[in-house]
């Protein structure tokens, strides 16, 4: 199934949906600002596939609103989510000051990654 997400009644190119585990990869990144009916919806939009205007219906919010959150979220997949070629997902329990540490080896070798495409 393809996907096709739209902003300012503009088409972007279609795109896979999401696995389940790739969503799970965005829940920390979402904020303290997400309300968690919001991240149910854009799970319910970029997993299962629901349409965008019938989860406006549902939150009773615009269309535009939902478009929007979309857009943020598949912005954070690509940033947070989506594994660089040759990379590896690991899932690990750690105490906190140990886990910040991964997160930010994570992110210093995503930075990294991104300085070497300039």
């Amino acid at each position: 199934m393809e996907l096709v997400w739209s902003t300012r009644g503009q088409q972007m190119r279609k795109r896979e949906p999401l696995s389940p585990e790739e969503f799970d990869l965005l829940r920390p990144h979402f904020g303290a600002r997400w309300k968690p009916a919001n991240i149910e919806a854009m799970r319910q939009i970029l997993v299962e596939g629901c349409k965008q205007k019938d989860i406006a219906a549902e939150l009773d919010v615009t269309e535009k609103a939902v478009s929007q959150m979309v857009k943020k979220t598949y912005e954070m997949h690509v940033k947070y989510g989506a594994k660089p070629s040759g990379w590896v997902t690991v899932f690990v329990t750690l105490p906190p000051e140990l886990a910040e540490h991964v997160k930010q080896m994570e992110h210093t070798a995503r930075e990294n990654l991104a300085n070497k495409g300039r």
